[in-house]
């Protein structure tokens, strides 16, 4: 599989989670509209019948339930970006996971290419126990031949879900492309965007 492919698996999963993402905030924004309609109309109702005697009352009533109804409205909006967040993010991470072997090879030869070039360096790669016969000599040499360092792997071994950490040989930088932080990445990158559609 071509690292073109590659490509094409993450941009897949990107984007069956920003279509779930849409999905689960227009809900949201259904129903945050709606409180906010109904805290207007329970807010009025109250405001006629006092407004003869209490006139100033009424208006501090009014404007205290329209306000909590706004709380309540933005906290479900709250919520529905949090399980956007949390779906994306499960989804992403479970479909990494089950990845075929070809396929999860050629992530981890990116990954690792990837950190090589941020560390600029001769780099030492470290992975899960399960994946160190798929990061071979091979693999290593051509991330070498591509950034002019020298790869190799670690004795030591992470527990992760998936993904390499790696370290200049020096050990003065590191670089940590496991999919759990690529996934925490990604999970800022959408609480940004999901923040911005909700609240723009």
């Amino acid at each position: 599989m071509s690292m073109e492919q590659v490509e094409k698996i993450v941009k897949k999963i990107n984007e069956d989670a920003e279509a779930e993402a849409s999905k689960i905030l227009n809900e949201a924004r259904t129903q945050a509209e709606k409180i906010k309609r109904d805290a207007n109309v329970e807010a009025d109702e109250i405001y006629s019948e006092i407004l003869p005697k209490y006139e100033r009352e009424a208006e501090q009533e009014k404007q205290r339930i329209v306000a909590n109804a706004k709380l309540r409205a933005r906290k479900a909006v709250l919520d529905a970006r949090e399980d956007v967040i949390k779906l994306a993010f499960n989804a992403a991470g479970t479909k990494l996971q089950k990845l075929p072997k070809k396929d999860y090879t050629k992530v981890l030869e990116k990954l690792i290419l990837e950190g090589v070039e941020a560390i600029d360096a001769d780099t030492v790669v470290i992975a899960r126990k399960e994946d160190s016969r798929a990061i071979t000599s091979a693999l290593l040499k051509r991330v070498s031949e591509k950034t002019g360092f020298k790869v190799t792997k670690a004795r030591e071994y992470i527990n992760v879900m998936g993904g390499v950490v790696l370290r200049s040989s020096d050990g003065k930088i590191e670089v940590n492309n496991t999919f759990e932080t690529r996934l925490e990445r990604f999970r800022d990158e959408l609480r940004k965007e999901v923040a911005e559609v909700l609240f723009s």
